[in-house]
């Protein structure tokens, strides 16, 4: 095969293609020995290698020009000293077609694929902050659960087939754990013997099973690590088109007037160029409207400035205010994301000690440049019907000896380790799901939601199903009659939430009447109105909401008892003929009143763990 090749252009890192010709370019010192290697498809030929030599370098990268080369009928990679490697800018990467197919083989293999694809007809999608419901699946794991029998289940088309569920819940933004190119199969190391702490060995024994055949790999389903960041997950593909594919579901998202945001896992060494490029690369080639950043080393400061960035959201744990621009309030985009509302609110819903006034804080954290994600589950522990049904992680199946995952999740089985057949205990464990549901969604902050908390998703205990590609691990789909109740008021919460724009306000609260509106913006009351002693064990308090702060008529008094007996808290007086009534009351069965109750007396007498809300008007 006879190659017209010469010194490329350096136009842009990976592969640029004309009708004519074909370019590399990639990182490698000029001291280094590399070559290109083109692999014919669908043959078992020695690659054609090309040699690239030092004198088609610019700084640290080399560049070839090679013309009429038709590279849909080649695959590639780079060989640099005598080390195979593939494009970290290829489009596709060959050999991963199969979810977790131990058969595959050896080698991967990077390919330049543009697929056609039209976006006509998407509109814009900007959700403005204040109305963010945030929804995070995981794309295989969140459509798996329907079974063989249901096409394209466990893919990008399965998950375009199941917007419609999003929507219908009321969420707004779809949070995609990675969908970039990951290896799904981890090689499974022997235990190995340290000092004293000898690990047990089996003793042998009928049917046991042999050293051969035990799994030489676990599957690591989340995909978090290191990745091939400009490649869609090929395996998440229903047909031979990954990228058109998550475009379409993407365009999708759009038409129903749901956001896509990406998690994007990057590790300490990649630098801050490359992590720029990966995310200008999504937000143009994919149309992304937003990143969830993970790694130690994100670098924000240049994110947050690169103009073309400039309206896509940003998510990271490491952030503060005095990071963000003045000019970010006009359209807010930038949130932390923690754990800090997390663990308060699972005291307080768990009975495990917690104070109502670090509740109080949390709910009402708010800041005009800078957003703040909550959540009270997420991927890496329990979910929220598992934290109130296990006392103790169940991750032997893990295969590290049950050692991995949080050791304290502030988590209560409600007097039996896992399912249970007594009414009873079903009807606590329900009300303490509900319990933090309402924490979560009548807070100030960006409420999160993790895949499959909305209709009481069990893993069995297992607060780390990191490899768990089954049913531990996968959506449960299955109906129950307390997961339909559950969901019911999921969707309820979510519609009270958009129709009060008190609960969502862009300003943080005064807890002052700085508009004469005859109540603060924000107030707290107890057995008597205005009076909150903040004592650290507090367990009982009523959080008011005045409305007229966000150009509403009515008032929402939230009520909230943690204590192990009923309790009384006052309302304030309302203002002419306006009277209070009841909206909602976690201890009824379905919680949400068809038709609100007038609460004649002045103080509403809550039930032990329940939450309330009612409207003034």
């Amino acid at each position: 095969m006879r190659l017209d090749v010469k010194r490329g252009e350096f136009l842009r890192l990976g592969v640029t293609k004309s009708k004519t010709w074909a370019e590399f370019c990639f990182e490698c010192r000029k001291e280094s020995e590399c070559k290109i290697l083109l692999y014919k498809r669908n043959t078992t030929d020695l690659p054609v290698e090309i040699t690239v030599p030092p004198e088609f370098s610019k700084g640290n990268l080399r560049s070839v020009r090679i013309d009429k080369l038709d590279l849909s009928e080649y695959d590639y990679n780079f060989s640099i000293d005598q080390k195979e490697i593939t494009d970290p800018f290829a489009r596709r990467i060959i050999g991963r077609e199969g979810w977790a197919d131990t058969k595959r083989k050896a080698g991967l293999y990077s390919r330049y694929e543009l697929n056609p694809f039209s976006w006509r007809g998407e509109p814009k999608v900007e959700v403005l902050r204040k109305d963010m419901v945030l929804y995070k699946l995981h794309v295989r794991n969140f459509t798996k659960g329907l079974g063989e029998s249901v096409p394209d289940s466990g893919t990008f088309r399965g998950l375009e087939k199941k917007l419609s569920y999003l929507k219908s819940l009321g969420v707004t933004s779809v949070e995609l754990m990675p969908v970039y190119e990951f290896e799904e199969l981890l090689p499974v190391e022997p235990p190995k013997e340290t000092g004293s702490y000898a690990y047990w060995k089996e003793k042998k024994k009928k049917g046991a099973v042999k050293a051969e055949d035990k799994p030489k790999y676990k599957i690591n389903c989340w995909g978090y690590g290191a990745g091939s960041y400009f490649a869609p997950k090929a395996s998440f593909a229903a047909g031979e088109c990954p990228d058109a594919e998550l475009k379409s579901c993407i365009l999708k998202m759009h038409k129903k007037g749901m956001e896509c945001i990406l998690e994007m896992d990057f590790g300490d060494c990649l630098p801050a160029w490359f992590i720029l490029e990966v995310l200008k690369f999504w937000v143009r080639e994919y149309h992304v409207d937003g990143f969830h950043l993970q790694g130690s080393r994100i670098p924000m400061d240049i994110l947050m400035q690169e103009p073309y960035l400039g309206r896509t959201k940003l998510f990271y744990r490491g952030i503060s205010e005095d990071m963000i621009d003045g000019q970010e309030s006009a359209f807010p985009r930038i949130f932390v994301d923690t754990d800090e509302f997390m663990y308060p609110c699972r005291r307080l819903a768990a009975g495990i000690d917690g104070n109502v006034w670090d509740l109080a804080n949390q709910m009402k954290k708010q800041n005009e440049r800078l957003g703040h994600i909550n959540y009270i589950a997420d991927n890496n522990d329990f979910t929220l019907a598992d934290l109130f049904s296990y006392e103790k992680k169940h991750n032997s199946q893990n295969g590290e000896g049950n050692l991995d995952g949080p050791d304290f999740s502030l988590n209560i089985n409600c007097g039996v380790e896992g399912e249970s057949s007594s009414r009873n205990i079903q009807r606590i464990r329900l009300r303490r799901m509900k319990n933090a549901a309402a924490m979560l969604f009548l807070s100030q902050g960006v409420p999160m939601l993790m895949a499959g908390d909305e209709d009481c998703n069990s893993q069995q205990g297992n607060n780390n199903a990191y490899c768990q590609d089954n049913q531990i691990g996968w959506k449960d789909w299955k109906s129950s009659r307390s997961s339909k109740e559950f969901f019911r008021y999921i969707r309820c919460l979510i519609q009270f939430r958009k129709e009060h724009a008190i609960l969502r306000m862009e300003q943080p609260m005064r807890l002052s009447d700085a508009k004469s509106a005859g109540y603060p913006d924000l107030s707290y009351h107890e057995e008597n109105a205005w009076i909150t002693p903040q004592h650290f064990n507090r367990k009982a308090i009523g959080v008011l909401y005045c409305g007229k702060y966000a150009g509403e008529a009515e008032d929402v008094f939230i009520g909230f008892n943690f204590c192990n007996f009923p309790k009384k808290l006052a309302l304030p007086k309302q203002r002419g003929r306006r009277k209070w009534y009841l909206a909602m009351d976690t201890v009824g069965k379905e919680s949400f009143l068809e038709e609100q109750e007038e609460v004649k007396e002045s103080w509403y007498s809550l039930e032990p763990h329940s939450v309330c809300i009612i409207i003034g008007k």
